[in-house]
């Protein structure tokens, strides 16, 4: 009998939509979730103290000369254009860039939004974690990148719409990953069962959803929008492959993995 699948989740109300039901559904398979930091589902995964995580790009690239990962082609995350799933804010006092406050310095989020300085701007900075509201980051630093939340002001870059105009193609975020182990057949299906019901796998977002129309900016001419994609497709992996070479030829990851996927790649 299959010991108890370990699974490990980021502790980010943002993944919501993909893990509302994921304790139900780990209740009824006996699967153990643990929540924790998203640089610590990685590790989890990668020491074999789990054997699926939910892992973004950088983690699954950083991975590559240790363990032979897959993917399973169930949920995932990818933004394409304005998406306000997170963003740069820079002080205003600013005079040059040099560092940055960030509350999650290991997050792909915020290494998402450093290559965007860097592809664009030829801004080279310095990362400096901080915690506390985005008023107390700017005082201690030129910009911040933050997960967005209903609390924020109005975006100064938004990351995913930057990442498409620097790399031309959508950023993906995260997606199920596992180790190169034995699992249950159906598992693409039950990971699928972790989202929220009803589910969509594709979400339209406008700028003017996210501000309230006091503290909408309209500075772009007209108002913008992107899309969230919730679900693993054929896309996805050319997003990832071509995320994986920035990650690559910006030095973050040692070499660009295959992306392999859990049920089509044979396992060596």
């Amino acid at each position: 009998m299959m010991n108890s699948i370990i699974i490990a989740i980021p502790d980010n109300k943002f993944y919501m939509p993909i893990v509302q039901n994921c304790d139900a559904v780990a209740l009824q398979n006996n699967f153990t979730i643990i929540r924790t930091s998203e640089k610590h589902c990685a590790e989890l995964l990668l020491n074999n103290r789990a054997d699926i995580a939910l892992l973004s790009p950088l983690e699954y690239g950083l991975a590559v000369e240790q363990v032979d990962y897959r993917i399973i082609p169930a949920t995932a995350v990818s933004g394409e254009g304005f998406t306000n799933i997170a963003s740069i804010y820079f002080s205003p006092f600013l005079q040059t860039i040099n560092t940055v406050a960030v509350p999650n310095p290991d997050d792909f989020i915020t290494i998402a939004g450093r290559l965007v300085l860097t592809e664009k701007f030829d801004i080279h900075t310095n990362l400096k974690q901080s915690s506390g509201s985005l008023d107390v980051l700017l005082n201690n630093a030129d910009a911040a990148i933050l997960w967005n939340n209903n609390t924020l002001p109005p975006s100064s870059l938004d990351i995913t719409e930057e990442w498409l105009d620097a790399f031309d193609n959508p950023l993906p975020i995260a997606f199920w990953v596992c180790r190169p182990d034995e699992l249950p057949d159906n598992i693409t299906q039950i990971i699928h069962s972790f989202a929220s019901s009803p589910f969509s796998a594709v979400q339209i977002i406008h700028d003017h959803d996210c501000d309230s129309p006091e503290t909408h900016d309209n500075s772009y001419g007209e108002f913008r929008e992107g899309t969230i994609y919730w679900q693993w497709s054929d896309q996805t992996e050319e997003w990832l492959d071509q995320t994986l070479d920035a990650l690559f030829y910006h030095s973050y990851i040692p070499a660009i993995p295959a992306v392999k996927i859990f049920g089509q790649d044979a396992i060596e």
